[in-house]
């Protein structure tokens, strides 16, 4: 979707704050660095997400051993080592310090597990490095994925709080008109695909849910009484039910459907049946309106 609203509605980003995988597309949307986003989107499988890899081919978890990391006392069904490097091997130094030279603003959003609060890491206050353990963290799915421990925390997914970190933005002036892509629909409860015959399949669902509710927290907290010294438009973009549908499990991997997924991104947004809602917020903190357009 990002590219399309680049490239054929002629927008343009100032600022990109990311939370899972919008966390490992923030830095190339913001660059303009379409090729190698797709690049990086369209060559990796399972084995360069996961060193355990917590699912089956079908996206159904693989319940022995899922069952036995939980007896052993692992943190996580799953570890996902090798995806550190593999956002090494895309967001290179090049483009991290044509990032800190340019007058754009990028940061990640991550949850620390250790104390319960939101936090958004900004490219310009890290180190490559660092920058490179906060990406990773926030694309890191809590129960399936690895955790990162650094500063004395444990950090996790920001989606876990924030699935869209509108009020970061709100509250530190960044913007007057916020885009908000969610690789979801609005009616994300209403997905059934997934069945539930047994403890692991309840889980799946489970996070579901809490997706989406914390997806709707997160449309309501754009209407918070926030401190606006001019008014803020921001248009929500949503994925319609046919591309939510071809995602299944966003945590299985395969090179040919998310070629298809990218390619029906794009063209939704040039057809228009891309789902778009839009508000506004006004200085009183009035909100005017907010449906789809």
């Amino acid at each position: 979707m990002s590219k399309a609203l680049v490239q054929q509605k002629n927008k343009t980003y100032d600022t990109v704050i990311g939370t899972s995988t919008g966390a490992l597309m923030g830095p190339f949307v913001l660059a303009e660095e379409f090729d190698q986003l797709e690049a990086a989107y369209t060559s990796v499988n399972q084995s360069d997400i996961f060193n355990v890899n917590p699912f089956k081919s079908d996206g159904e978890i693989k319940a022995i051993p899922a069952a036995w990391r939980v007896i052993s006392g692992k943190k996580t069904l799953g570890e996902s080592l090798p995806l550190r490097e593999l956002v090494k091997r895309f967001f290179s130094v090049d483009l991290y310090n044509q990032l800190i030279n340019s007058n754009k603003t990028y940061g990640a959003s991550l949850v620390s597990l250790t104390t319960a609060k939101s936090e958004v890491k900004i490219l310009k206050d890290n180190s490559y490095n660092d920058i490179i353990d906060w990406i990773w963290a926030s694309a890191n799915v809590p129960v399936f994925m690895s955790i990162l421990s650094k500063d004395n925390e444990l950090w996790t997914d920001g989606g876990l709080k924030d699935f869209a970190p509108i009020g970061y933005v709100l509250k530190n002036k960044l913007a007057e008109e916020i885009d908000v892509i969610l690789h979801t629909t609005p009616e994300t409860t209403d997905r059934n695909y997934r069945k539930v015959n047994g403890v692991f399949d309840l889980l799946l669902r489970t996070v579901d849910i809490f997706t989406s509710d914390v997806i709707q927290n997160d449309l309501e907290n754009a209407k918070l009484q926030v401190q606006l010294q001019k008014e803020v438009n921001i248009n929500f973009f949503f994925m319609n039910p046919s591309q939510v549908n071809l995602i299944g499990n966003n945590l299985v991997f395969d090179k040919t459907k998310m070629k298809q997924i990218l390619n029906e991104g794009f063209q939704s947004v040039v057809d228009g049946t891309i789902i778009h809602s839009a508000c506004k917020i006004r200085v009183d903190g009035q909100i005017t309106p907010f449906g789809p357009n």
